[in-house]
């Protein structure tokens, strides 16, 4: 299977993802143990509706991947300072957070190879 072909689901999965931050930064970032971190999560929120629009727009570029991938870095660091200081419930969400931002990343990084491969 060609990673190329996520391309789609990628994009939505990114178009939904942005518009949930941007509608609730408040909740994500409370929920995360770091309260103070809304108009960080409503970046990232607009970040990533950018993304899944450069997707749709150039699918077999590796480009818009590799700037997923560059937003995955700096989640992977906003969750990891979130898990160091919430403890509780929050911690575990951060810790999940952050696991899962690190699969999206390898993915990114994969689709984006394939898309310059192509």
């Amino acid at each position: 299977m060609r990673l190329i072909s996520l391309a789609k689901p990628i994009g939505w999965f990114s178009l939904a993802l942005g518009a949930a931050e941007l509608l609730a930064p408040r909740r994500i970032a409370a929920a995360h143990g770091a309260p103070e971190g809304t108009n960080l999560v409503r970046g990232f929120g607009a970040r990533e509706i950018a993304a899944g629009l450069a997707v749709f727009a150039a699918p077999r570029s590796p480009y818009p991947y590799l700037a997923r991938a560059a937003g995955d870095v700096l989640d992977l660091g906003a969750a990891g300072v979130a898990a160091r200081r919430a403890s509780g419930t929050a911690r575990k969400l951060a810790l999940g957070s952050l696991a899962f931002v690190a699969g999206a990343l390898v993915l990114d990084l994969l689709v984006a190879r394939d898309a310059a491969n192509a």
